[in-house]
């Protein structure tokens, strides 16, 4: 799995990320965030088709150099960007505010912006420090409702607005509301004091995030992935509630099914034998098969009726049937006379043999009988 410095949420394939710039800004990444590690995963997040990222601020600034290049790596980002103060966005870090194509700020959130600063026994040639200063006041007042010279005012001292003064200034498109309660700021230039005040309340904010993360799964997700993997949750548990009143029904309508089952067929059977008892003993009576062999006719018509109604319908009235008492081999031939008899010549003259072949010798019975209805 890729890691990252600055990525705070990202799920390949998803069209959104988040990125954090949360600590201070200097050219040693042991220390803070630079320009160059910042601006290679902005490169990632485009090559992975992403198209709006928004990028959370809560930073002290540091290094004029580096800001450089995560301001610049912000307006060239080929996606959608949102520039986001979560709590502090002090010297560089509010200069890089004004970078996202959309500016917002939390409520309780804090511009800070003041000019170029030399540090502590470093000497750097005064035109250089005015030519940051110039470039400086061109990104932070690009889409300021300010004048000029109002931007000088602020670049020229330790400047501290509230969301409230930014937004009215033009530095930021959107106060976000607070969630609950906004922290209670005191009013001081001390950059320090500030950052201190807004992280204490985004980290007891964080905490209670941390359990949602925790409870569902996730890693730093935003609320947004919160409230999709909570909405997706709620979605599953109902497909699950439909499946199982689904399976209830079918378990219910399949209650007794093989029992119905069996009733019906025993009443086909029942209406089966009846139809072919009416059918034979039909036949006995108009003469046509004799009473010695009504027990086979029954079982043919049971399980044939169509082909044993046409059998019947062939028949002539059988005479001398009963007078016939040629004994009958075991295989169901007898003498050399009924070698070349059919069905109908069984049924007519020897229906007692027709049965003894039934029994004795089923295949040759099951043959003549195919042979009389083709």
């Amino acid at each position: 799995m890729k890691t990252f410095e600055y990525i705070t949420n990202f799920v390949s394939g998803v069209k959104t990320a988040k990125m954090s710039i949360n600590r201070p800004i200097d050219k040693n990444n042991a220390l803070g965030i630079t320009g160059a590690g910042f601006a290679q995963e902005i490169d990632y997040l485009a090559s992975e088709g992403v198209e709006s990222v928004v990028i959370d601020i809560n930073s002290i600034g540091g290094s004029v150099v580096e800001g450089f290049s995560i301001f610049s790596a912000i307006q060239d980002a080929p996606f959608k960007t949102t520039t986001r103060v979560v709590g502090i966005a002090a010297s560089m870090a509010g200069i890089i505010s004004q970078a996202g194509d959309k500016r917002v700020i939390m409520d309780y959130g804090i511009f800070h912006a003041h000019g170029p600063q030399v540090p502590k026994g470093q000497k750097v040639e005064a035109s250089l420090v005015g030519k940051m200063l110039e470039s400086l006041k061109t990104m932070i007042g690009a889409k300021a409702n300010l004048s000029e010279d109002e931007i000088a005012d602020i670049m020229g001292k330790e400047s501290v607005f509230t969301a409230v003064e930014a937004l009215e200034m033009g530095f930021f498109d959107e106060i976000e509301k607070t969630k609950g309660n906004s922290p209670t700021l005191a009013t001081t230039s001390n950059v320090e004091a500030l950052f201190e005040i807004a992280n204490k309340f985004i980290t007891n904010n964080t905490e209670k995030m941390q359990k949602l993360n925790s409870l569902l799964s996730l890693e730093n997700a935003s609320e947004d992935v919160i409230v999709n993997a909570v909405t997706a949750i709620q979605a599953e548990a109902a497909k699950v509630e439909e499946l199982t009143n689904s399976i209830a029904e079918l378990t219910t309508e399949s209650v007794g099914k093989d029992e119905k089952i069996e009733a019906l067929t025993n009443e086909i059977k029942v209406a089966k034998a009846l139809n072919a008892e009416t059918i034979v003993n039909a036949a006995i009576t108009e003469g046509k098969i004799a009473k010695e062999s009504k027990s086979v006719w029954i079982g043919q018509a049971t399980n044939d009726l169509e082909g044993t109604v046409k059998l019947i319908e062939g028949l002539t009235v059988a005479k001398g049937a009963a007078k016939i008492t040629d004994k009958i081999k075991a295989d169901g031939s007898s003498d050399d006379s009924r070698e070349n008899w059919t069905f109908r010549d069984f049924s007519e003259k020897a229906p007692e043999a027709l049965e003894e072949m039934q029994n004795s010798a089923p295949e040759k019975f099951e043959k003549l009988y195919q042979e009389y209805i083709k």
